[in-house]
């Protein structure tokens, strides 16, 4: 089975409890909270992600996204420190996992001294780390995957589509499947980009899953009339199960 993480946007403590408790009723292995969705998700605030955690309990997949703004994902010194805050705030609050990326200004390949601080800050933490769609961003995937296995990522969330271009992960499952099996169970590929129960089994089809760790991950294929609930939430389950069978 396909682990499922859905992904909530966190706008206040009340939609965010109803939209988790609806994932962890309808069996997502974890959530990923962000804010400001319509920015491409920013780091949640500590009273949404307190809410989250007594929503989803007893299971340990709470990931926090860790984005201080919107736009591209080359940061200033001052924006660092305050990605570094941010992680101390999920830690405290009880998240399982961090989520964030960080690219050089110019060549857009992933920097390394950046991702370092924000791992260790991480491991402090005993946080998961996941490098975003940032992924998608650099020009040279496979380089970029080795460099996150070398530095100790957990799992890296891709669509195998360049970010900008518009595109689903079923567009991109050929990028997937390479990246799947370049990375030799060595890091969790989360599958993301506009994945439902529509398409997820016609994506799983082409992919190398018995080659490598993969998890699938949801936004409005996991929502009713534009919310999470516990319906749209088991579907997509069930959809990502069939294909396995």
């Amino acid at each position: 089975m396909i682990p499922i993480e859905i992904c909530i946007e966190a706008s206040d403590s009340d939609a965010t409890t109803q939209a988790v408790s609806a994932a962890y009723q309808g069996g997502a292995a974890t959530v990923e909270l962000c804010a400001d969705m319509h920015l491409d998700g920013l780091t949640p605030s500590l009273a949404c992600l307190t809410a989250a955690r007594q929503a989803f309990h007893q299971r340990p997949g709470l990931m926090a996204m860790i984005r201080p703004r919107g736009g591209d994902f080359c940061y200033t010194p001052a924006e660092l420190a305050l990605m570094l805050a941010q992680i101390d705030m999920a830690g405290a609050a009880g998240a399982d996992g961090v989520v964030f990326g960080v690219l050089q200004a110019g060549d857009q390949r992933i920097d390394l001294d950046a991702s370092q601080r924000l791992l260790a800050a991480a491991q402090r933490h005993g946080l998961k780390t996941t490098m975003h769609r940032a992924f998608d961003a650099t020009p040279e995937p496979d380089a970029t995957l080795q460099a996150l296995i070398e530095l100790g990522f957990d799992r890296v969330l891709t669509s195998g589509v360049p970010w900008g271009v518009k595109g689903t992960a079923l567009d991109g499952a050929a990028r997937l499947a390479q990246t799947i099996r370049a990375a030799q169970n060595r890091i969790k590929v989360v599958l993301a980009g506009g994945i439902s129960p529509a398409n997820v089994g016609a994506l799983l089809a082409q992919l190398p899953l018995s080659c490598g760790r993969v998890a699938a991950h949801a936004y409005s294929g996991a929502q009713i009339a534009g919310h999470t609930t516990v319906e749209a939430v088991q579907i997509l389950v069930r959809a990502a199960s069939m294909d396995l069978r």
